[in-house]
């Protein structure tokens, strides 16, 4: 019996050690100028609510809050914002959600240029992300949210295909918000999402060749910024419209957009505003699905006298260095680069 009471005793000891010990480990401590500090990361409060502002120096390991309560010192905030640039740049390895975010928007670059190569249990839902809100963390590799679900307004990570972060919009649209850059998504990569999101591949280092399911509506600027993409084919059988936005994609000089034309006319349809008139813009330059030629050839040229949207085999030289000027026959014409808008007929 009195071993018994003893080792009752030592276990309620060490359990009054260890929760003292949780305790001081997740103390909120105040810096000034309504600046406050926990477990690696720095808030701003206003009142009832505090933003995320970034991390604490020499900290690794992050735990962001849904609030922050301490009697002590006079505070009860709801975190609501994760603001612009918070963690740009941060040396940082981890950073985890806690549970219970009623909302929160996370503003631009959050994370950019981070060393995040863990972001763990991401809310499932109550979520804002603003266009570029988790692009550039290069070295991400691991990716999960707390909680699962793919009901409409609910986030979750596909793990099945390319442990990217989805989000189902309320009208049941899935929009593809970010693929972990260090991990690799293969040299080929098919998009099934119907919108994907601006820096959704940033600084991805496996993707060389991307193909475009019949399903997706848009590719927004700066989806696939940093990564060199060697050709964009959009895949036959498409029925809904679709938008590339300008920059879309980072493109090289030799880089290639696979539209299915199988015509000059049905290849019109993609160079074209709806009431004829052309657009130039740097991205891609477009080739039907079945062009094979692999040597000089241009496909589309602005101009009333250009020649015939495709060309084949004629000579032609660069005129300036952005590469989309060429001179044919003495005769200066721009490029006709990737479209803006097409409506499948």
């Amino acid at each position: 019996m009195k071993k018994a009471a003893l080792a009752l005793i030592i276990t309620i000891i060490l359990a009054v050690v260890c929760v003292t010990a949780l305790a001081a480990c997740v103390n909120i401590q105040e810096e000034g100028d309504g600046i406050y500090s926990n477990q690696g990361v720095k808030y701003k409060v206003d009142g009832q609510f505090a933003t995320v502002i970034g991390a604490v120096e020499g900290a690794t390991y992050c735990k962001i809050l849904p609030r922050l309560q301490d009697d002590a010192l006079g505070i009860n905030a709801e975190v609501t914002i994760i603001a612009e640039n918070a963690f740009a740049g941060a040396k940082i390895d981890q950073v985890e959600f806690d549970a219970g975010f009623e909302r929160l928007t996370i503003y631009p670059n959050a994370f950019a240029g981070s060393t995040v190569s863990n972001l763990e249990d991401f809310p499932y839902t109550n979520v804002t992300l603003t266009d570029n809100a988790l692009a550039g963390m290069h070295d991400l590799r691991e990716l999960s949210v707390r909680g699962d679900s793919r009901e409409r307004g609910c986030y979750y990570v596909d793990e099945e295909r390319d442990y990217g972060l989805y989000g189902v919009g309320e009208n049941g649209e899935v929009t593809l918000y970010l693929v972990p850059a260090a991990r690799s998504a293969g040299e080929d990569y098919t998009i099934t999402a119907d919108i994907v999101a601006p820096g959704a591949f940033s600084g991805n280092k496996s993707i060389k060749n991307v193909y475009v399911g019949a399903n997706v509506k848009r590719i927004c600027a700066g989806a696939f910024a940093g990564v060199k993409i060697s050709a964009v084919t959009i895949n036959q059988g498409r029925t809904a419209e679709i938008f590339v936005e300008d920059n879309a994609f980072e493109v090289d000089k030799d880089m290639r957009f696979y539209v299915p034309a199988k015509d000059e006319a049905e290849l019109d349809q993609w160079i074209k505003l709806n009431d004829g008139e052309q657009f130039e813009t740097l991205s891609g330059l477009i080739h039907p699905a079945g062009c094979t030629n692999s040597g000089a050839h241009i496909h589309g040229l602005s101009g009333e006298d250009a020649p015939a949207t495709s060309l084949q085999g004629l000579p032609y030289a660069v005129t300036d260095a952005s590469h989309y000027k060429v001179e044919i026959a003495g005769v200066t014409y721009t490029l006709q680069y990737l479209f803006t808008t097409f409506s499948a007929q």
